[in-house]
C-alpha cells in the first residue's frame, strides 16, 4: 500500500486561516454556526465564546459548567448549552449578553462522546 504525500498548504489557504484560543481554556470540542448571525459559538472547557466568522474576532464570552458537551440553537435569540458539570449535568440557556436561567439535565451523559 502506497502513502500519500503531503502537500504543503497552499499560500491562499494559509493565509486565510485564523486561530483562536484563550489562555487557561482547553478543550473546544463542541461547534454551533449561527449563519444569521454570522457567528461562531465554540464550547469549551468552562466556557462558551461566540466568535465573528469573517474575522474569529471574539464576540462573547461566558462561563459554563466544566466541559460543555451540547451547543445548540434553541431560537433565534438563544443557545442551550450543557455542561459536564463534575458527572451531575447541567445547562442553561445563553443569549448573546451571557446565561439567562438553568434548565433541566442534559439529555446526553458526560462520559458519552457526542456526534455531529
Amino acid at each position: 500500500s502506497s502513502v500519500p504525500a503531503v502537500s504543503p498548504v497552499p499560500t491562499e489557504l494559509r493565509d486565510a486561516a485564523k486561530r483562536f484560543s484563550q489562555g487557561g481554556v482547553s478543550h473546544y470540542l463542541t461547534l454551533t454556526l449561527d449563519q444569521a448571525e454570522a457567528l461562531l459559538y465554540v464550547g469549551a472547557r468552562e466556557a462558551v465564546f461566540a466568535l465573528a466568522t469573517g474575522s474569529v474576532e471574539l464576540k462573547a464570552a461566558t462561563d459554563c459548567f466544566n466541559y460543555v458537551r451540547f451547543l445548540q440553537s434553541y431560537n433565534s435569540s438563544h443557545l442551550y448549552a450543557c455542561g459536564t458539570y463534575a458527572f451531575q449535568p447541567k445547562c442553561t440557556y445563553i443569549v448573546s449578553g451571557g446565561p439567562k436561567t438553568g434548565g433541566p439535565n442534559s439529555p446526553h451523559p458526560p462520559q458519552v462522546a457526542l456526534s455531529p
